[in-house]
């Protein structure tokens, strides 16, 4: 005689078969999210990693005029909002530039001296011609104040502080920080890497520093902030025509090209002086000089009159 399965151990069966199905699933979505949410971070790492790359590329590309002074129309701008961890404690650096970083090859600033805006807005932002559709790292351009239309000067403002004239244009999205701090000069570097030197504010506006450190700040998949001990992605970038900012003297190519040409009819005149140049080319620095600051007032690229003071 055959037995048969009593209904309490069918019961006790569908609820063990039940029990099992419940937990390979949680598993299996466990297992899904993160592989999700590692994806989703590995290529917003990447895309910060670009981004953060074309700003490099951009800081290389700065542009100062060698006329012999210095001049607020070409100085590095640093505004500190706080720590950077999100949009509203995040820094606004302003630089003048050439090339294609950040505007894009197909720009028609390419060719020509432009200035650079670069900031994280949040999603919502109304304080320009258009609303900011997404959070992320924006920046926006300008022509250098030699090519800006001198016709209704007086009546146009054509700098950053119109914001309706420059529209910001995203670089990268997921991007909710970003803090700048600059080594302002050689003077005690004591090691390559030395973060312990580097300050959060920068009041040399007619100069460049000497390195400039940038950290930007991602957003997880479910909008958070990654915490700052999470690693957040940063760079160190020696900047260039520091040594000439500080003095608007020749770049260091023509520089030494006299004084070598001074050295050598120094060594041809025979009695032990110099009989020819060697000066640098360019004259001496003039601290505070040259033009109207393109920025002031109470957000970078401003109104205003430029601030008293020179290079430090």
């Amino acid at each position: 005689m055959r037995r048969a399965f009593t209904l309490i151990e069918l019961l006790l069966a569908a609820v063990l078969l039940g029990v099992l199905t419940s937990l390979t699933m949680m598993t299996f979505n466990s297992v899904t999210h993160g592989w999700q949410v590692s994806t989703d971070y590995l290529d917003k790492m990447q895309r910060t990693d670009f981004a953060l790359n074309q700003v490099i590329s951009g800081l290389r590309s700065l542009y100062y005029p060698h006329g012999g002074e210095q001049s607020y129309d070409y100085g590095f701008y640093l505004t500190d909002n706080g720590d950077g961890e999100d949009p509203d404690r995040s820094d606004v650096i302003e630089w003048s530039k050439r090339g294609s970083a950040i505007v894009g090859s197909k720009s028609a600033a390419v060719d020509t001296v432009h200035r650079v805006q670069l900031m994280v807005l949040e999603e919502g932002n109304h304080d320009y011609m258009e609303p900011i559709e997404v959070t992320g790292l924006y920046a926006r351009h300008c022509p250098d104040v030699t090519l800006r239309p001198k016709d209704n000067r007086d009546d146009i403002d054509f700098s950053f502080g119109n914001d309706e004239m420059y529209q910001p244009v995203l670089i990268a999205d997921g991007i909710v920080g970003f803090n700048c701090r600059v080594l302002p000069t050689d003077e005690k570097v004591e090691a390559e890497h030395d973060e312990s030197l580097f300050e959060d504010t920068w009041e040399t506006s007619n100069a460049v520093p000497y390195k400039v450190e940038l950290t930007f700040y991602l957003a997880d998949p479910d909008g958070r902030a990654y915490r700052s001990n999470t690693a957040p992605i940063m760079r160190i970038v020696r900047m260039p025509l520091y040594e000439q900012s500080k003095d608007g003297a020749a770049p260091p190519s023509e520089k030494a090209a006299r004084e070598s040409g001074g050295a050598r009819r120094s060594s041809s005149d025979g009695a032990g002086r110099t009989s020819g140049g060697g000066r640098p080319g360019g004259g001496g620095g003039v601290p505070g000089g040259g033009g109207v600051r393109p920025g002031g007032g109470m957000r970078p690229g401003g109104g205003g009159a430029p601030p008293p003071g020179g290079g430090r």
